[in-house]
């Protein structure tokens, strides 16, 4: 196996490669789709290059016409990717803010956006005061 425990760049840069190898020796895309799910378990990447990693690999996938996932298969990641922000959100005013934090618990979960969450999630890491959440709750008036 490739030893890039210490590099999560080279893991990303080989996981790419693994995969783009499997289209381009002719597997289908089935069988790329079940042989993925081995390597992503084995080359798994920290938030920030799963994200490019995901982006880079669409745009091959378009570019050839052979997706690798499914659009219920993207769109339930895009789903996990905003319910762990929210609980990352969440975790985080509540360790803060304690029971005044968790009143905002169901405003959080109603965000979408995965923007919006991250941005959120930075405030929360950084905020002094909730009311300085709640200003990022609010909706901007134009």
């Amino acid at each position: 196996m490739i030893d890039t425990r210490h590099d999560p760049a080279g893991r990303q840069r080989s996981k790419i490669r693994l995969v783009k190898g499997l289209y381009g020796h002719g597997w289908s895309a089935e069988d790329v789709r079940q042989l993925f799910r081995a390597i992503d378990w084995m080359l798994d990447l920290p938030a920030e290059l799963r994200e490019g990693f995901e982006q880079e690999l669409h745009v091959y996938e378009e570019k050839k016409q052979m997706p690798y996932i499914t659009s219920i298969e993207r769109s339930g990641r895009e789903q996990g990717r905003q319910e762990g922000l929210q609980e990352a959100i969440g975790a985080s005013i509540v360790k803060k803010f304690g029971a005044a934090g968790k009143r905002l618990l169901p405003r959080i979960r109603a965000i979408r956006d995965l923007q919006q969450l991250r941005a959120l999630l930075d405030a929360s890491l950084s905020a002094e005061t909730l009311q300085e959440i709640r200003d990022r709750l609010s909706p901007r008036k134009s």
